[in-house]
């Protein structure tokens, strides 16, 4: 069981469980980008000031009766006057419909209920252009984030180390890597003042002028 903090009130804001809270802290952060929930706006506020949420560990449980020690906490905080954004009482699992596994009774009533829905040509289009590994125009559609978005961006992946971080790969490995990138990588040439090749430099990965 964890808790997000505000340090400059040293107030609790949030309750959740995790069975890796550094994970679920930094998804979090990420998150508060769409400002939808009263807690996404709330650690948005802080990414805006340069801050960022504690966490805190409130206690470790049973895995079999985590639910009941999530309602716990919620109810004993919110009891001693504790003003948290979880909107539930807790005990969801998944609290989104996110990874649920839906009963028979469940599909069989969601497949009933979207019967004769038309998509729009856009939601179409959408699906399409996802489904053959380009972006969705929505999704930031080849435009420069804004100077806000990537501090937020930034101050979420702060303290986050690389799985791959003192790894070393054979070489047939690097080999792979490298040929998975081919559709990235341009050739440098090497040329005198007055345009004239002298050689090829090799591969420069992302380069979008030749030098």
């Amino acid at each position: 069981m964890y808790g997000l903090v505000d340090k400059s009130k040293n107030e609790l804001k949030y309750i959740g469980k995790s069975i890796n809270p550094q994970s679920r802290y930094r998804k979090h952060l990420q998150d508060s980008n769409k400002k939808i929930s009263y807690k996404e706006k709330w650690i948005y506020s802080l990414l805006e000031n340069n801050n960022k949420p504690e966490l805190l560990i409130i206690d470790e449980v049973d895995e079999i009766n985590w639910e009941l020690w999530e309602k716990h906490y919620i109810s004993y905080y919110k009891s001693i006057g504790c003003k948290i954004t979880n909107i539930s009482e807790g005990g969801e699992n998944p609290p989104s419909a996110y990874g649920r596994k839906w009963t028979p009774e469940q599909i069989k009533k969601n497949s009933e209920s979207n019967k004769g829905k038309k998509r729009s040509e856009e939601t179409k289009r959408n699906i399409s252009l996802a489904k053959k590994g380009n972006s969705i125009p929505h999704l930031n559609n080849g435009k420069e984030r804004s100077l806000s978005h990537r501090k937020n961006i930034s101050l979420s992946m702060k303290g986050r180390v690389s799985p791959n971080k003192g790894r070393k790969y054979d070489e047939e490995h690097g080999k792979k890597l490298s040929s998975s990138h081919s559709h990235q990588k341009r050739k440098i040439i090497q040329l005198t003042l007055d345009g004239k090749k002298i050689k090829n430099m090799g591969i420069n990965c992302g380069s979008k002028k030749r030098i």
